[in-house]
């Protein structure tokens, strides 16, 4: 009984509006208990199945960009794409000097580019990008910039939102965007176009 008012709420919860910091962040609680996630994703191997079923499932497999990428470990979604075997193909960012060399090390196979992605290329757009992670919000203003100017379109985004702010729901939202689940402060969208 308990957790089917649990998961109630959080169904309630994921109708709220996101009109203030405080609905936000009850419209997050909702989210984070979505597909099971609270119970079935407190793992690492738990979340990406349920990541895998719910939203990497209906999209195709192709390029997966990771900004501000860290030692490649912690909180990477792109190792667990490299390991799946479904034919991703990982590119990272990272610019700073610690973290870039720890990736190097723990991820010699995957191409890394030791900067920032805030000015991007046509050779970067005009990859067959499925996927993309940002940990940086410089990086993520940018991506959603692009997304807006039409110059990219993933089939998702994760954005590590810290302060929980209604910031990044808003612009992809405008977008064509839509929240799916939120793990850890990470917030995914799914195209809906």
């Amino acid at each position: 009984m308990k957790s089917a008012l649990r998961f109630l709420r959080g169904w309630f919860y994921r109708r709220y509006p996101a009109a203030s910091h405080g609905w936000y962040r009850k419209k997050l609680a909702g989210y984070e208990r979505r597909w099971g996630l609270e119970d079935h994703g407190f793992t690492k191997e738990g979340f990406i199945g349920i990541l895998q079923k719910n939203i990497l499932a209906k999209v195709r497999a192709g390029s997966f960009y990771e900004l501000m990428a860290g030692d490649g470990h912690v909180g990477s979604l792109g190792i667990w794409l490299e390991r799946g075997g479904r034919g991703w193909r990982v590119e990272a960012w990272e610019h700073r000097t610690h973290p870039l060399a720890a990736f190097r090390k723990n991820r010699p196979r995957t191409e890394i580019h030791g900067s920032r992605l805030t000015s991007w290329s046509e050779k970067e757009r005009k990859t067959d990008l499925t996927g993309i992670t940002s940990r940086g919000s410089r990086e993520s203003a940018v991506i959603c910039r692009e997304i807006r100017n039409g110059k990219i379109r993933p089939g998702f985004v994760g954005i590590w939102n810290p302060t929980r702010r209604p910031v990044w729901i808003h612009r992809l939202g405008r977008a064509g965007y839509r929240l799916e689940m939120v793990y850890k402060r990470m917030e995914f969208y799914r195209d809906q176009a």
